[in-house]
């Protein structure tokens, strides 16, 4: 009877150890195997900042040059061809390069200048004394009168010339009655200096003369740099001598005077 107990005892035991490592063995290979389905989808949803990816975007208002110089810091390397580019570069610098595609592929702005060339006498020359019925041009013509003592001007022109933001350099032929006069303009910017008011940058203004259309060196007259004129105001762009002390005529002075309107 006893021998019968003590074996009984021997097979619930066995049994109670058998069903309690199952049990064990469940509950550690299931917090395993979640969290490496955890591991899985953390690994998925972070990506690698050093990956090195290739992406095309399009343009819509500026050449690739445009853009891939500026942000060449930012890139491995890149190619174009009309306006698609593509780059290779690493994933942390992709929010970089966007916001500098933002801000620089936008639509330029068009500037039109509208320009007065006058001939300004210490002398009071009756035939190039006019009234001058444009009141901004008056009022800036009448303050150099009483800086440089003119006594008589003669308006040419004017002459309108449109520019496009970033454009480069910009040649024009002047109207003009008297002489061959051409204006080099180079660089010309819109910025915003406060709400509602903008000014235009101009990197250089050239005017050059010639007397005659054959021959073939021109004069510089005027040579101003890194200019700055408020939207819709008129300014001095340049002041130079004029005319043929020489061959008895007075000599005279040359007024670049521009004016700008954003388009």
């Amino acid at each position: 009877m006893k021998k019968r107990n003590i074996l009984g005892l021997f097979i619930v035991l066995g049994f109670v150890f058998i069903s309690f490592s199952a049990g064990v063995n469940s509950l550690s290979a299931g917090p395993a195997q979640e969290g490496q389905g955890n591991n899985d989808a953390a690994q998925q949803s972070i990506e690698n900042p050093r990956e090195i990816v290739i992406k095309t975007y399009h343009l819509k208002y500026i050449n690739p040059y445009e853009i891939l110089n500026v942000a060449k810091f930012y890139l491995i390397d890149s190619t174009s061809v009309k306006n698609t580019i593509t780059i290779k570069i690493y994933r942390y610098n992709i929010p970089k390069f966007e916001e500098l595609l933002k801000k620089l592929d936008v639509e330029k702005k068009t500037v039109l200048f509208k320009v007065f060339t006058v001939i300004a006498s210490k002398e009071k020359l009756e035939e190039e004394d006019e009234v001058i019925e444009n009141k901004e041009l008056r009022r800036v013509l009448n303050e150099l009168k009483n800086l440089w003592n003119f006594k008589s001007y003669k308006v040419e022109g004017p002459s309108f010339l449109s520019v496009k933001e970033d454009s480069g350099s910009n040649s024009f032929r002047l109207v003009s009655s008297v002489s061959f006069l051409n204006m080099l303009v180079l660089h010309v910017d819109v910025r915003e200096k406060d709400p509602g008011e903008r000014v235009v940058l101009i990197e250089q203004i050239q005017l050059k003369w010639r007397l005659s259309v054959p021959e073939p060196d021109a004069q510089t007259l005027i040579d101003t740099k890194e200019i700055s004129l408020k939207e819709g105001g008129y300014l001095v762009a340049g002041i130079s001598g004029y005319g043929f002390p020489h061959q008895g005529k007075a000599a005279k002075a040359l007024i670049l005077i521009i004016n700008a309107e954003v388009k």
